[in-house]
């Protein structure tokens, strides 16, 4: 199958999203809600790009390929939405970034650098809590306010992670395990380090 790329022909399989096909034709399309083998529902928009048959814009990670599509993933248009969703992704964060312990892992700050999105665009639209570390299981913890309920630990939890809430009060509900460690390979998932592994300090005697 071909489409169009920014005016370039690309050969597609068409059995995979959008996101999985350019990406691997080396176009970089950020994404916050989505990781490669993982379930996934398209919520945090950083991966549109322009559909220029019906000039729409379209999540990557939730749209296959058609023949002969026209994709446009590199103008001042798509590079301004993907930035107002990064900004609307801040306005509700726990933005001391520089007490985060995950900070260097963490893809949010790199798209607010990449895209020069500004931290104070749209202001508080809620009170952003103080940092109050969960203790889940294991070494796993959880920090509600750094959290921007992309739902990658919701989908992909084997012990029932769920969403309670609308809106701004969205959270995520974090249920007693049932086993010990079970849900750490999450914090992987996590891209803001809402969900962490923080090891015990072993102490030589």
């Amino acid at each position: 199958m071909k489409i169009f790329v920014n005016d370039k022909e690309l050969e597609v399989s068409g059995k995979r999203i959008l996101i999985e096909e350019l990406r691997e034709a080396g176009y970089n399309i950020p994404s916050m809600c989505y990781a490669a083998g993982a379930e996934h529902h398209p919520s945090c928009m950083v991966c549109m790009v322009r559909n220029e048959a019906n000039d729409q814009m379209i999540p990557s990670c939730a749209t296959f390929p058609t023949e002969g599509m026209r994709i446009d993933t590199e103008s001042e248009d798509v590079t301004a939405l993907r930035r107002m969703a990064v900004e609307l992704l801040l306005s509700d964060h726990h933005a001391r970034c520089g007490g985060c312990e995950g900070k260097e892992k963490c893809k949010l700050r790199e798209l607010s650098v990449q895209l020069k999105a500004k931290w104070t665009r749209y202001g508080a639209l809620t009170p952003v809590g103080e940092k109050v570390q969960e203790h889940v299981t294991g070494h796993l913890y959880y920090e509600p306010a750094k959290c921007i309920r992309c739902g990658l630990c919701v989908y992909n939890s084997k012990d029932g992670f769920t969403f309670q809430g609308r809106g701004f009060n969205m959270q995520v509900v974090i249920p007693e395990p049932s086993k010990p460690h079970v849900e750490e390979c999450l914090a992987e998932l996590c891209p803001t380090g809402a969900l962490f592994i923080k090891k015990k300090e072993s102490r030589e005697e």
